[in-house]
């Protein structure tokens, strides 16, 4: 047998207006009724056709790979404001994502809801997006407290906080509310908390909800500086 020395990749997209009935399954189930529908006609007839063209130039297929894949274009109707207030991570486009993965799966219950958004969300995206930030609190000096802004940076999956090297040694006022967090030109402003001091620096964190009050701009910080 020949040895393969080129590959080619012809592909085609379709926008297809589809019933209702086929957008109902998620998309592992869609992919798999399409294949069934397109069958051997399709899937198979493109590598007989090209099999039987390239032979016109001497030239044999090898071997071949079909790839499927289909996106529900249609949103279902979550509440914005709940999309966010459970995952201020995502962008928009990933919001429509999630959406599509949930539907018909969504629970009545608002709270129930929340919860399922959250825990579908961080299963989809779970990566640190990292922006950058300040933090205004007090250092610790003797039996004194001083004010003090050290740069940091904020993550918005989970609201930690990571301060830059230089400020690692030092000792924050530690409680609920006893740091505030500055970010996308002084836009943003979160009360946050300081629960301890590592080798890392100190343990800072802020609530998902605030992050969430202010998602927008932090999103928008996230993308521009990628």
């Amino acid at each position: 047998m020949s040895k393969a020395n080129l590959k080619l990749r012809v592909a085609f997209e379709f926008e297809v207006a589809a019933p209702d009935a086929l957008l109902v399954h998620d998309p592992a189930a869609l992919c798999k009724k399409l294949n069934d529908i397109l069958g051997p006609l399709v899937l198979q007839g493109m590598p007989k056709v090209t099999i039987a063209q390239l032979a016109k130039i001497n030239a044999s297929v090898i071997a071949h790979h079909c790839h499927l894949d289909a996106k529900n274009l249609s949103v279902p109707i979550i509440n914005r404001g709940s999309m966010i207030a459970a995952a201020p991570h995502l962008t928009d486009e990933e919001f429509d994502d999630l959406a599509r993965q949930i539907t018909g799966k969504t629970p009545e219950d608002p709270a129930e809801l929340q919860r399922l958004l959250r825990r579908r969300a961080l299963a989809f995206i779970n990566e640190y997006r990292l922006v950058p930030c300040q933090i205004q609190g007090q250092l610790k000096s003797g039996g004194t407290f001083t004010d003090i802004t050290v740069n940091a940076t904020l993550n918005l999956t989970n609201g930690s906080v990571m301060v830059d090297e230089p400020h690692r040694q030092n000792h924050l006022r530690q409680g609920v509310g006893t740091v505030t967090l500055v970010a996308a030109d002084e836009a943003v402003r979160i009360t946050g908390n300081c629960e301890g001091h590592t080798l890392s620096g100190p343990l800072i964190n802020v609530a998902i909800a605030d992050i969430a009050k202010s998602r927008d701009a932090l999103i928008h910080l996230w993308q521009t500086q990628k």
